[in-house]
């Protein structure tokens, strides 16, 4: 039987890109290890936010790159209060309201690891979908960037 990891083979896209994050969670769950991933959804999400900030000269659309704060931990009084003022479960990440091609913006959902969508953010995802959005799911900040660039055309 040929080694687990061959059918993981580094693939790269004609960008010259390869998902290492994947590829490593990958491996982890192969050897059985539980191992949490090295970086937080969160730590990417920076990572993301600050490329953007330096590609702004360049391309301005980059600018408008936000964070949806919908997650996170909060006590009961701060979460009810969020609540109210619109704050809902399961939207994505960040939002690029940039429309391009047959799309009116990119939606990011970033994890890390083996995490997966909750059943909520399904069902946004396929709500913004529905509506003429571009949404997709980035397991690291490199492939996010990947994604932007190739949504923007750039």
């Amino acid at each position: 039987m040929p080694n687990n990891i061959e059918r993981y083979a580094l693939n790269k896209n004609a960008e010259g890109y390869t998902d290492l994050t994947a590829l490593e969670g990958i491996k982890r769950a192969d050897k059985g290890k539980t191992n949490k991933p090295k970086t937080t959804e969160a730590q990417e999400q920076k990572s993301l936010i600050e490329w953007a900030k330096w590609q702004e000269k360049k391309y301005p659309e980059l600018k408008l790159l936000y964070h949806c704060p919908n997650g996170g931990t909060r006590n009961k009084m701060e979460a009810a209060n969020l609540k109210r003022q619109g704050v809902k479960a399961g939207v994505p990440d960040l939002f690029l309201p940039v429309p391009r091609g047959n799309s009116h913006g990119l939606f990011l959902e970033m994890k890390v690891g083996r995490n997966k969508c909750t059943d909520n953010q399904k069902k946004w995802i396929k709500a913004l979908i529905g509506q003429g959005y571009e949404v997709k799911v980035c397991y690291s900040c490199e492939e996010a960037i990947q994604i932007i660039k190739r949504y923007l055309g750039i």
